[in-house]
């Protein structure tokens, strides 16, 4: 009789079980990480150029008022997260609606833009232009500011959908905006008192006066574009004059009505930005590259960070 055929047992391991499929709160997690990691990164692709004007001075003037009242180590550090946040929002909806009413003209000059190099999407900027609409003015609310943050969406659309295609309507835009920068950073710890609106209405006619200083740097551009800055509307040759005299005099302004420096310390920083005020004055009048006069810019926004940097010994 023949025998059964014998089985072989194999002594091979077998192989890794797959292991559960990753669940519902798995892939939210992962969802939640990318859009944490991904939207901060984004948002600084649309306000990077900017944060010396729209950022940085906020945050500055904020911890100065909360000095000046003698906060504690814990609500300095509160003060200076909160106002990080609601001034970082204060630049995006700007910058955000900005971008995407000059996204024609930003494909022609400004490639490094986020909407030209396809970043993101028109659609996608649209959906964080209305969430951050949204957000600010409930930030605003909750920090005991929101009259400051509705008067700014109000500016910011103003200034974008049209209003920046004529020098009086951007200047004042942008003037007005220092007021409100300035009046949210305030209130953020104490109301506000007769000391601040003299810093608050001081630096927003300086700004006015002095912001044809960012016009100068894109004269052809500006022509291309039809938009009457007021380098196009009086001539460049009397606007770089104008400036360079407020340049000159705006120490005066420093020292009078700001700093009204007494001590050391306020001394040497009313000298230190004096020394900048006039070598801003030397550079406008310089006929030289459209980048040459971008960096003389970026000059004015370093005074403007550097006078409320003041304020921590002024005030």
């Amino acid at each position: 009789m023949a025998s059964p055929p014998r089985h072989h047992i194999s002594t091979a391991p077998a192989p890794p079980s797959p292991g559960p499929a990753p669940g519902p709160l798995t892939a939210a997690a992962r969802a939640f990480i990318r859009v944490a990691v991904r939207e901060p990164w984004l948002s600084w692709q649309f306000i990077k150029n900017d944060p010396w004007a729209g950022l940085y001075p906020g945050v500055v003037f904020a911890l100065a008022i909360a000095v000046k009242y003698h906060e504690p180590p814990g609500r300095l550090a509160m003060t200076a997260l909160v106002s990080a946040v609601y001034f970082w929002l204060y630049l995006y909806t700007f910058c955000l609606t900005n971008q995407l009413a000059g996204l024609r003209e930003d494909r022609l000059n400004k490639p490094f833009r986020p909407l030209v190099k396809r970043s993101v999407t028109t659609r996608g900027a649209l959906v964080r232009t209305a969430v951050t609409f949204a957000a600010f003015p409930l930030l605003g609310w909750a920090l005991g500011v929101w009259q400051w943050a509705l008067l700014w969406q109000a500016m910011t659309l103003l200034h974008n959908l049209g209003g920046s295609r004529h020098w009086i309507v951007k200047n004042a835009v942008i003037g007005f905006g220092v007021l409100l920068m300035l009046g949210a950073a305030w209130q953020l710890t104490a109301p506000l008192t007769a000391d601040a609106w003299r810093w608050m209405l001081v630096l927003a006619v300086v700004v006015f006066l002095l912001i044809p200083a960012q016009d100068l740097r894109d004269l052809h551009g500006d022509a291309a574009a039809h938009r009457a800055t007021f380098p196009l509307a009086f001539g460049e040759t009397l606007t770089r004059r104008c400036l360079a005299a407020g340049f000159a005099l705006l120490p005066l302004v420093d020292h009078f009505l700001l700093i009204r420096a007494t001590t050391p310390a306020t001394w040497c920083a009313e000298a230190a930005i004096a020394s900048l005020c006039w070598t801003i004055a030397r550079r406008v009048l310089d006929h030289r590259t459209p980048a040459y006069d971008h960096r003389t810019y970026r000059y004015f926004e370093y005074w403007y960070a550097a006078v409320l940097t003041t304020a921590l010994l002024a005030l």
